[in-house]
Protein backbone atom coordinates (compact mmCIF):
# COMPACT_ATOMS: atom_id res chain seq x y z
CA UNK A 1 0.00 0.00 0.00
CA UNK A 2 1.08 3.47 -0.61
CA UNK A 3 1.15 6.38 1.60
CA UNK A 4 -0.72 9.75 0.15
CA UNK A 5 0.83 12.77 0.93
CA UNK A 6 -0.78 14.92 3.39
CA UNK A 7 -2.27 18.15 2.35
CA UNK A 8 0.12 19.81 4.33
CA UNK A 9 3.59 18.10 3.21
CA UNK A 10 2.40 18.93 -0.55
CA UNK A 11 2.13 22.66 0.34
CA UNK A 12 5.49 22.80 1.71
CA UNK A 13 6.79 21.02 -1.16
CA UNK A 14 5.13 23.76 -3.47
CA UNK A 15 6.38 26.39 -1.16
CA UNK A 16 10.28 24.90 -1.20
CA UNK A 17 9.80 24.71 -5.44
CA UNK A 18 8.06 28.44 -5.98
CA UNK A 19 11.61 29.95 -5.73
CA UNK A 20 13.31 27.26 -7.64
CA UNK A 21 13.51 27.50 -11.17
CA UNK A 22 13.73 24.65 -14.11
CA UNK A 23 16.96 25.25 -16.55
CA UNK A 24 17.92 22.86 -19.54
CA UNK A 25 21.18 22.32 -21.02
CA UNK A 26 22.25 20.74 -24.10
CA UNK A 27 25.03 17.85 -24.43
CA UNK A 28 28.92 19.59 -23.61
CA UNK A 29 27.02 22.77 -23.20
CA UNK A 30 28.98 24.19 -19.88
CA UNK A 31 26.58 25.24 -16.93
CA UNK A 32 29.49 27.08 -15.43
CA UNK A 33 33.25 27.43 -16.10
CA UNK A 34 35.85 27.68 -13.25
CA UNK A 35 36.90 31.00 -11.89
CA UNK A 36 33.33 32.38 -12.17
CA UNK A 37 31.37 34.73 -10.00
CA UNK A 38 28.59 31.77 -8.35
CA UNK A 39 25.39 33.22 -8.73
CA UNK A 40 23.10 30.09 -9.04
CA UNK A 41 23.38 26.88 -7.36
CA UNK A 42 21.62 23.86 -8.85
CA UNK A 43 19.41 20.15 -8.26
CA UNK A 44 19.97 17.77 -11.43
CA UNK A 45 16.11 16.70 -11.82
CA UNK A 46 17.18 14.46 -15.10
CA UNK A 47 20.33 13.35 -16.80
CA UNK A 48 24.13 14.02 -15.96
CA UNK A 49 27.00 16.60 -15.47
CA UNK A 50 30.60 16.63 -15.04
CA UNK A 51 32.66 18.63 -12.42
CA UNK A 52 35.95 19.54 -14.21
CA UNK A 53 39.03 21.17 -13.14
CA UNK A 54 41.44 22.87 -14.82
CA UNK A 55 45.26 21.57 -15.30
CA UNK A 56 48.97 22.62 -16.81
CA UNK A 57 47.45 19.46 -19.24
CA UNK A 58 43.35 20.59 -19.87
CA UNK A 59 40.23 20.09 -18.02
CA UNK A 60 40.34 17.09 -15.62
CA UNK A 61 37.43 15.26 -14.93
CA UNK A 62 36.90 15.31 -10.94
CA UNK A 63 33.29 13.41 -10.69
CA UNK A 64 30.30 12.92 -12.40
CA UNK A 65 26.62 13.70 -10.99
CA UNK A 66 23.40 12.15 -11.06
CA UNK A 67 19.80 12.68 -10.36
CA UNK A 68 19.02 14.39 -7.09
CA UNK A 69 22.65 15.59 -6.98
CA UNK A 70 23.12 19.51 -5.94
CA UNK A 71 26.31 21.60 -6.97
CA UNK A 72 28.04 24.76 -7.15
CA UNK A 73 26.76 25.50 -3.60
CA UNK A 74 29.87 26.33 -2.71
CA UNK A 75 30.07 29.24 -3.83
CA UNK A 76 27.23 30.95 -3.01
CA UNK A 77 27.74 29.59 0.98
CA UNK A 78 31.16 31.70 1.42
CA UNK A 79 31.08 33.87 -1.75
CA UNK A 80 34.32 32.57 -3.16
CA UNK A 81 34.57 32.44 -7.39
CA UNK A 82 33.93 28.53 -8.78
CA UNK A 83 36.63 25.94 -7.99
CA UNK A 84 35.54 24.01 -11.09
CA UNK A 85 33.51 23.80 -14.11
CA UNK A 86 30.45 22.06 -14.75
CA UNK A 87 29.32 20.40 -18.13
CA UNK A 88 26.30 19.26 -18.97
CA UNK A 89 26.61 15.34 -20.44
CA UNK A 90 25.33 12.11 -22.31
CA UNK A 91 22.74 14.12 -23.49
CA UNK A 92 20.45 17.10 -22.24
CA UNK A 93 20.07 17.93 -18.69
CA UNK A 94 17.45 19.38 -16.68
CA UNK A 95 18.20 21.48 -13.23
CA UNK A 96 16.25 23.06 -10.88
CA UNK A 97 18.27 26.49 -10.53
CA UNK A 98 18.28 28.60 -6.94
CA UNK A 99 19.65 32.10 -7.10
CA UNK A 100 21.75 33.20 -4.36
CA UNK A 101 18.86 35.35 -2.64
CA UNK A 102 16.39 32.26 -2.69
CA UNK A 103 19.75 30.33 -1.23
CA UNK A 104 20.91 32.88 1.21
CA UNK A 105 17.42 33.17 2.75
CA UNK A 106 17.14 29.32 2.50
CA UNK A 107 20.09 29.20 4.33
CA UNK A 108 19.52 32.03 6.89
CA UNK A 109 16.04 30.06 8.17
CA UNK A 110 18.57 27.73 9.70
CA UNK A 111 19.67 27.61 12.91
CA UNK A 112 22.77 29.09 14.44
CA UNK A 113 24.58 25.79 14.94
CA UNK A 114 23.53 25.01 11.39
CA UNK A 115 24.54 27.52 9.70
CA UNK A 116 28.00 27.74 11.30
CA UNK A 117 28.36 24.27 10.81
CA UNK A 118 27.89 24.27 7.22
CA UNK A 119 30.19 27.47 6.78
CA UNK A 120 32.87 25.38 8.42
CA UNK A 121 32.27 22.31 6.14
CA UNK A 122 32.23 24.92 3.25
CA UNK A 123 35.58 26.18 3.84
CA UNK A 124 37.20 22.52 4.83
CA UNK A 125 36.23 21.62 1.52
CA UNK A 126 37.51 24.12 -0.01
CA UNK A 127 41.17 24.01 1.44
CA UNK A 128 41.41 20.13 0.60
CA UNK A 129 40.19 20.76 -2.40
CA UNK A 130 43.17 23.28 -3.10
CA UNK A 131 45.73 21.52 -1.74
CA UNK A 132 44.75 18.35 -3.21
CA UNK A 133 44.55 19.93 -6.66
CA UNK A 134 47.76 21.85 -6.37
CA UNK A 135 50.31 19.25 -4.41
Amino acid sequence: MTDIPKENDLTRANTRLADVSRRRFERDHFIFREHEPGERAYIIAEGSVEILKESAEGLVSLRVLNVGAMFGELALIDNSPRMASAKAINGPVELLEIDQKTFTKKLSDADPFTRGLINILADTARNLATRNLSG
